[in-house]
């Protein structure tokens, strides 16, 4: 079967493998599982795509078949979450896109548990800045994870700021938003304004390592506002990031 469907009925998730070309029937016994679940057990799962290889629709019928899938079920399913390594985000846009009611996030192959138990949670998880080691003392290195919440800007990253500035006239910021960051709250998007807006000339050297589309489209936007340097960095170049952050 195209589409390996493995019910962690523990968990309240499906955990579905889309292989190769897939069809009509593959979608149509997919939505009948799915049916039959939320009629048994009077839930409704979370779902987790694991997509490895570039799966696609086998005919007009097949792709039909899914845009059905989803216009019966996009406002009810709580979470997606994506598990792969592609860069392409169009390809996993396929399964998961449309499901605009759900709380949607990706995962590499290697954290397919974490992607499991995310998906199993009611919520996201609480968030945090992590502070990083090993950087001048001049630089601030926060790893965001989880969903940051308005006291994490109160608690931490002000704090630490306000510290470093007692020494340093200007201070260098690295910051990392990996694939255990889950987003920021209302409150939080609030204060990350503000936080920007009372540091407008704070920081001489600003690195954001992610990831994440929107957060990379948005640094790259902002940054050539800000009268400081703003390099963008992927996850896997984070100590590329690190080494320009010392020059």
């Amino acid at each position: 079967m195209p589409i390996e469907l493995e019910i962690k009925r523990s968990e309240n998730i499906f955990l579905l493998t889309p292989k190769g070309s897939i069809s009509a029937d593959d979608f149509e016994k997919c939505a009948t599982e799915l049916n039959n679940y939320i009629n048994e057990h009077d839930a409704i799962p979370s779902l987790v795509f694991v997509v490895a290889n570039l799966p696609h629709w086998k005919d007009f019928e097949a792709m039909s078949a899914h845009f059905h899938l989803v216009k019966d079920h996009h406002t009810i399913i709580p979470k997606v979450a994506l598990v792969s390594d592609s860069k392409l985000l169009a390809v996993v846009r396929i399964f998961a896109d449309l499901f605009i009611g759900a709380r949607i996030r990706r995962f590499p192959e290697y954290a397919l548990d974490d992607a499991v138990n995310w998906a199993a949670m009611e919520s996201d998880n609480p968030g945090s800045f992590i502070v990083m080691d090993g950087l001048p003392a001049d630089t601030i290195g926060i790893d965001a994870r989880g969903l940051i919440g308005a006291s994490e800007y109160r608690d931490t990253l002000e704090p630490l700021v306000d510290g470093k500035l007692k020494e340093h006239d200007k201070l260098k910021l690295l910051a990392v938003a990996g694939p255990y960051f889950d987003g920021y709250s209302a409150g939080a998007m609030w204060d990350d304004a503000r936080f920007g807006l009372n540091h407008f000339t704070t920081f001489s050297k600003m690195a954001l390592v992610t990831d994440h589309d929107w957060l990379r489209h948005s640094a790259k936007m902002f940054g050539m506002l800000m009268p400081t340097e703003v390099m963008v960095f992927e996850m896997a170049e984070l100590e590329d990031a690190k080494a320009w952050i010392k020059t």
